[in-house]
């Protein structure tokens, strides 16, 4: 009998934890800002409050939590004051990981850019947002690695993780803002691979500072208002 369907693949209590976690901050159910029990969460869950913190612990590395040692967890905060302060920083630092990147590149690595390419354009096709902006960032975060300086990289990962959350967080409130932020990122990864193919490095750095240059620009049409802030702007300035 030929098989129809393929294997299902187990998913972990973990796992299942940083899924509904992610959902219940996105959806506004866990507002920015909010304190996170472990204890609490463990038991609404019934699962153990090791478990718990490992979960928080992922959710840190995918930007939607921020710990604090001897202070707990909480909901990442971000309004567009900060955003902009960390665009200023980025627009400097991440078109300098890209020239790195493009003087050490291999046609391997080239090949593993256009396979992450691909994979965000299928989530942007199935409108999967958390998809697509989990391997837009993964396309970046392989540049930063690519560019050899353990120090940009991490610098770069402390600033721009938090930032990739902050979008899924607010896509459901701004859907046009957020599409329109999707065609430009794949445009700019297309102009990305382009100047590789082409050993153009200079042109690869320069799509960099332009595209997060026009980010930066959109922030506050693009970002909607959190309403436990006033520091964003409204989405129609």
């Amino acid at each position: 009998m030929v098989s129809t369907f393929a294997k299902i693949e187990p998913i972990s209590k973990k796992t299942r934890v940083v899924v509904l976690l992610k959902e219940a901050i996105a959806s506004g159910a866990i507002q920015s800002g909010e304190q996170i029990v472990e204890g609490k969460i463990a038991q609404q869950f019934g699962v153990g409050q090791g478990l718990i913190r490992e979960a928080l612990i992922e959710l840190e590395h995918q930007g939607f939590v921020q710990r604090t040692p001897y202070s707990g967890t909480q909901v990442t905060k971000l309004g567009l004051e900060d955003a902009l302060q960390i665009f200023d920083i980025r627009i400097e630092l991440e078109p300098l990981a890209f020239w790195l990147a493009g003087h050490k590149i291999t046609a391997q690595q080239l090949a593993e850019l256009r396979d992450l390419a691909m994979t965000m354009r299928q989530g942007a096709k199935a409108e999967e947002l958390d998809a697509f902006f989990t391997q837009h960032l993964a396309f970046r975060k392989k540049i930063w690695e690519i560019s050899g300086n353990r120090y940009l990289q991490q610098s770069l990962e402390r600033l721009v993780i938090p930032l990739y959350a902050l979008y899924v967080i607010r896509s459901s409130h701004n859907s046009d803002g957020t599409f329109q932020t999707v065609l430009d990122c794949m445009e700019h990864q297309d102009a990305i691979l382009e100047a590789y193919r082409n050993g153009d490095i200079e042109e690869a750095r320069r799509v960099a500072r332009d595209f997060l240059a026009s980010m930066k620009k959109y922030l506050g049409t693009r970002l909607v208002p959190d309403p436990s802030r006033d520091s964003m702007v409204p989405a129609s300035s």
